[in-house]
């Protein structure tokens, strides 16, 4: 039996949780109670929003939100972002609307406690020569207009990456002021806000690619001096950073009820990031030969991750994202229940198909529910951490050897067809974990 959870719209595999209360009187503690008795308290933001597991969805690549079966798809998570460009679709309609507000409300249709957040961009562009972009040529206009354009002191223009054939741009407040008094991240701030938030209220998120803790650009000449400065130089550091506050503070004015997300190479402890945000996005904690967890390891990799949500404000909407096969069964387990140790969404991107599918896994239909104590920092049991929540518990083992634990009498394996070896319905008393593993095991008489 699938019913619709009144929360996420996530499968929920234990709808009949009410009457088996009901019929069997267990007593289950209420998350309130709860806080009172654990020995790490729950934020209060465990308590509000989605139960648990928290899903994100980062599908900014391919644009085919008008497709039916893709919109299913992305309205079993909790939040979504999406890459639309200004004019996208403007023929698609749906319920008396058209383009991308059709294609939002579609999605809110489906899942009316959706998230839905559109992809903005501060630190780049493609130049206004890239006849490929034209539905953002506005935007290079402005730049070559202002000349805000990020230039060495020899004049030559920068680029961090080649990858998306894409110029820096200088949004610090060196550069001048058009006539109206704006800068970069002041004037995108309402371009972005004119074609895209304006127009489709149902937006819930402003996404803003590339909060870095510093500009990728070794050394350009940031502030008009005729000389090349370090991007290592503080003053540099603050600037850019200050630039992407600015933008912050703008679109705030503009749409005070939009919540902010960053895609962050930190943990937005830095004096400017701190509580500025309303949650970030931690791309690739797995997967790849860059990830934190491949050069940093587990701790370095969950300090950031706790680090992230402790520096944002409410209601902290933090994506975990981890990248690999989607038959990774394993890995998909280590990341999502290492996730579960704090409050924030698990993110898991199709290394073959980048950010324009929504894989599921078994896990996904197992409602945990609200958590029964708070965030989980220190070890458990043998190097094992733990959370427990109504439902029932998340185990991961981040060290290199399996390891075996006692998990008392109350939870068994719920059955899924994925890993079956794993998720096999029995009943346990001791676990054992093999490592870099994590698993979900629910409360044995709920599961029918």
């Amino acid at each position: 039996m699938s019913e619709q959870s009144a929360v996420s719209g996530k499968p929920n595999i234990f709808g009949l949780f009410p009457a088996i209360i009901a019929t069997f009187g267990f007593l289950m503690i209420s998350p309130v109670q709860a806080a009172t008795t654990a020995t790490i308290p729950v934020d209060a933001g465990a308590l509000t929003g989605p139960d648990f597991p928290r899903l994100m969805g980062m599908n900014i690549g391919a644009k085919n939100y008008d497709d039916p079966a893709y919109q299913q798809q992305m309205s079993r998570l909790d939040m979504v972002i999406l890459g639309f460009y200004p004019g996208w679709k403007s023929s698609y309609s749906f319920g008396g609307y058209t383009g991308i507000r059709a294609a939002v409300k579609a999605l809110k249709t489906k899942n009316p406690r959706l998230l839905v957040g559109q992809y903005t961009i501060l630190n780049e562009s493609p130049s206004s020569s890239n006849t490929s972009n034209a539905a953002n040529a506005d935007k290079a206009r402005k730049l070559d207009q202002m000349n805000w354009w990020l230039h060495t002191a020899a004049g030559s223009q920068t680029s961090w990456t080649n990858a998306f054939s894409a110029y820096d741009i200088n949004f610090t407040s060196h550069t001048r002021a058009d006539n109206q008094g704006k800068r970069w991240p002041q004037w995108l701030a309402e371009r972005d806000y004119a074609k895209f938030f304006k127009p489709v209220p149902e937006f819930d998120i402003q996404y803003f690619d590339n909060v870095f803790e510093r500009n990728r650009i070794r050394s350009a000449d940031w502030n008009l001096d005729r000389r090349d400065e370090w991007n290592s130089n503080s003053a540099m550091i603050s600037a850019h950073r200050q630039g992407h506050v600015a933008e912050w503070n703008r679109v705030r004015q503009l749409r005070s009820s939009l919540k902010l997300i960053g895609n962050t190479d930190h943990d937005v402890s830095m004096p400017e990031y701190r509580n500025k945000l309303n949650g970030g996005f931690l791309e690739g904690q797995m997967g790849k030969s860059w990830s934190i967890y491949t050069w940093g390891g587990w701790d370095k990799m969950m300090a950031r991750y706790h680090g992230a949500m402790a520096n944002t404000i409410a209601p902290k909407l933090v994506g975990f994202d981890i990248q690999g096969s989607p038959t990774d069964y394993r890995l998909m387990r280590f990341g999502l229940a290492s996730t579960l140790m704090n409050d924030g969404y698990f993110s898991f991107t199709d290394l073959s198909k980048g950010y324009s599918s929504v894989p599921w896994f078994d896990e996904y239909n197992v409602p945990l529910g609200r958590p029964l104590e708070g965030i989980q920092t220190k070890p458990w049991q043998n190097g094992v951490y733990r959370r427990v929540f109504e439902k029932g518990v998340a185990l991961v083992n981040p060290t290199a050897a399996a390891v075996t634990v006692n998990v008392g009498d109350k939870y068994r394996h719920f059955l899924g067809k994925q890993a079956p070896t794993v998720n096999n319905g029995r009943w346990v008393t001791t676990v054992t974990l093999q490592p870099k593993d994590g698993v979900l095991l629910v409360i044995r008489d709920l599961y029918k």
